[in-house]
């Protein structure tokens, strides 16, 4: 298990020296994974973009594996670089806080009302001044407050995939779903990829809505 978080943290301290950080940064621009690629002055294929994406995402809030309100989250650790006095390198494992734990963290404790996202449109037409979406550039600091649910990953993904613009359809393909259900913050994006396929008689995920 130590040995796979060495090498985790080798593949990941490599990846930071050949342009993490832009990949990251792009992707809080709202970029695509094929938009990111494209931008990157360096090799990188297509699938690292992807996971590296995702791994953002995820870090962020903006997608969760598990349903919000649960606060089930996985343990967080990572491994520094220290050197000794003589200059050699070494590598040491510390544990992370997790703050994803807390009530006013992404999908964490607090009471969640879950609801179709028909009922939660017809709330939103009806309350736009208080149930506000972030836009794309906003998602990392925004209220992690309404999530919906996707199935992306799942048998029918294609069949939703095929409902959306090309745009849309470019940023779903770029994130690593899995086939359980994942949950998407209920960004302007998101949402108006929700009322595409509600306009084209496919299913629509829940809404998660924090009260």
């Amino acid at each position: 298990m130590e040995n796979n978080f060495f090498y985790d943290a080798l593949h990941n301290f490599i990846f930071e020296e050949a342009g993490g950080g832009a990949v990251r940064h792009l992707a809080d621009r709202g970029c695509t994974a094929k938009q990111i690629l494209e931008s990157l002055t360096f090799p990188l294929s297509y699938e690292k973009v992807r996971e590296a994406l995702t791994k953002h995402l995820l870090a962020c809030g903006v997608l969760l594996r598990e349903r919000p309100g649960t606060g089930k989250e996985q343990e967080k650790a990572e491994f520094v670089r220290e050197y000794d006095k003589f200059g050699k390198p070494s590598f040491r494992k510390i544990a992370l806080s997790n703050p994803e734990n807390g009530a006013g963290a992404a999908g964490g404790a607090g009471k969640w009302k879950e609801m179709d996202f028909a009922e939660f449109l017809s709330l939103y037409q009806k309350r736009t001044d208080i149930l506000k979406l972030p836009g794309q550039t906003e998602r990392r600091e925004a209220e992690k407050n309404i999530y919906i649910s996707c199935e992306f990953g799942a048998d029918k993904g294609e069949e939703l995939l095929s409902a959306l613009s090309k745009t849309e359809r470019e940023y779903v393909e770029g994130i690593l779903w899995t086939k359980k259900t994942m949950y998407h913050l209920l960004d302007r994006r998101m949402f108006e990829i929700a009322v595409k396929l509600r306009e084209k008689g496919l299913p629509v995920g829940k809404v998660y809505f924090r009260r």
